[in-house]
């Protein structure tokens, strides 16, 4: 009998172990499995109450190099670049050098109806400014790399009439970010891409971010693919012409020194990120996402450029950031975010 309940014990203790899997092994074991037998390709950080728990790297970070993901390597981000945008434009508005009540004709007097719509509908996309990506010149460029400025880009959009939307509808354009990078240009009398640098890259420590990518020389830079599977890696393109909206590169722990950072009081005051946390219509703040899920508030931006995809969402009311960037396109990372949170959560 008592041979039995040592045994007994024994076994009640390592199916104790079995069923309490530290939260890091049951992430990696989701990551590592995937979906359809196809692992996450690319770096994740997830943080609880200001710890990092969990920061690792998955596949090929350039498979002709024969080189792997880690937590250093550098991804594009795409639209994620959205929300550095707003807190630009913000923190001048903040310095009262611009009000996000000023018509766009203020700081663009050319651009047509700019002196119907504001710097805030811009920011919350309720402006109706035709999306640049739909304009027939900009979808059939022959060459990716041809040499395209930011004023010449507006011009190519700005000719198309803006929609004709109902009082605070919503409808997201990357074409509104790109003006609100010419507007903190024509306020600042510097490039948007120095202007970032100097305000948030350089007050958070964030070396490893900026936004000519295509142009970086470093061994950390991942190649992007359109299937990483059969390693078909995507043409590195120049995105430097159109700043603002998603031309941003950066690391997983430089987006973790961003999420701190708009607590610290480092990048504006709180009052500023209230206002860019606050949902208008279409679940959108300034350059962050508001929704609940599973009845908790999450902020969050994505992205996604050719070859890549980039995803940072965060629960502030429980002080959990997930992060997550891959260098496959095909990659669902929005589920994989969800389903990660979801781990945090019932492991706390």
């Amino acid at each position: 009998m008592r041979m039995h309940f040592i045994f007994s014990t024994v076994a009640l203790c390592f199916a104790g172990v079995v069923f309490s899997q530290p939260l890091p092994d049951k992430i990696d074991r989701y990551l590592s499995a995937g979906k359809k037998g196809v692992h996450f390709n690319g770096t994740v950080l997830v943080a609880d109450r200001g710890q990092v728990i969990f920061h690792r790297g998955y596949g090929v970070k350039d498979a002709r190099a024969g080189t792997l993901n880690d937590t250093n390597t550098i991804y594009r981000i795409g639209s994620t670049s959205k929300s550095f945008t707003a807190a630009v434009v913000l923190q001048l508005a903040s310095a009262n050098r611009m009000a996000l009540t000023d018509p766009v004709a203020t700081f663009l007097p050319t651009y047509p109806d700019g002196d119907r719509f504001t710097v805030q509908d811009l920011l919350t996309h309720h402006s109706g400014v035709k999306e640049y990506l739909e304009v027939p010149f900009i979808a059939q460029l022959p060459d990716s790399s041809a040499p395209i400025t930011l004023d010449s880009l507006i011009a190519c959009f700005s000719t198309y009439p803006r929609a004709a939307l109902r009082p605070a509808q919503f409808a997201y354009s990357n074409s509104n970010y790109i003006l609100l990078a010419a507007i903190v240009e024509k306020v600042t009398g510097r490039k948007f891409e120095h202007v970032a640098r100097d305000a948030i890259f350089d007050a958070l420590q964030m070396q490893h971010s900026g936004f000519d990518f295509m142009h970086v020389v470093d061994t950390n830079k991942s190649t992007g693919y359109s299937d990483v599977r059969l390693k078909t890696a995507i043409v590195d393109f120049d995105s430097t012409y159109a700043p603002g909206c998603g031309s941003m590169y950066t690391t997983t722990g430089d987006l973790y020194r961003w999420y701190k950072g708009l607590y610290s009081g480092s990048v504006f005051s709180d009052s500023a990120r209230a206002a860019a946390f606050t949902a208008r219509s279409g679940d959108y703040g300034y350059g962050w996402f508001n929704e609940l899920k599973k009845g908790r508030v999450c902020i969050s931006h994505a992205g996604g450029v050719p070859g890549f995809r980039a995803n940072i969402q965060f629960y502030p009311d429980t002080d959990v950031c997930l992060i997550m960037l891959s260098n496959d396109e095909q990659r669902d990372i929005f589920t994989d975010s969800d389903k990660i949170g979801e781990m945090v959560m019932r492991g706390r």
